[in-house]
């Protein structure tokens, strides 16, 4: 391989390596108004199901065949926080279970979004997770009523 050819590719290398270590500053959290506007009256979906955030702050919620029902909201450190009571069949009987979660938002040194999956421990770069699965409008609406309606709340 010519010595061009050796620079060029490890150029290519180091600057690759130069935008993946970017990264996200997490001493860098975004507004809470930032997080709202991301989220609001948007339905964020999931692999099997999905979660509107609504604008008047109610949260739904649909995996499977489980609902989810509450409130969200966004903190001054850039926390995107759900607590709801999930309703599920619990062999003929309806079980409840309370939970709440949170993602953490932050901007990386070129102001990109990221988020934090807690229970992953994981980062996200948000752009590409909007463009994918955050959708305007409620798209779990049907099968909200559908689940609470089985279960009764």
């Amino acid at each position: 391989m010519s010595l061009l050819r050796n620079i060029s590719v490890i150029a290519s290398v180091l600057a690759a390596t130069a935008v993946f270590a970017a990264g996200p500053d997490r001493k860098n959290a975004v507004s809470g108004q930032t997080v709202a506007e991301l989220y609001a009256g948007k339905t964020w979906v999931w692999s099997k199901g999905g979660s509107y955030w609504g604008s008047d702050g109610k949260f739904q919620a649909v995996w499977k065949e489980s609902v989810g029902i509450g409130r969200w909201y966004a903190t001054t450190r850039g926390n995107l926080c759900y607590e709801a009571v999930w309703y599920y069949d619990d062999g003929g009987k309806v079980g409840e279970e309370p939970e709440k979660k949170c993602w953490r938002h932050v901007a990386d040194s070129q102001g990109r979004l990221w988020k934090h999956d807690q229970k992953k421990n994981e980062w996200y770069r948000t752009k590409k997770e909007f463009a994918e699965r955050v959708k305007p409008g409620n798209k779990i609406g049907r099968q909200v009523r559908k689940l609470r309606k089985r279960y009764g709340v």
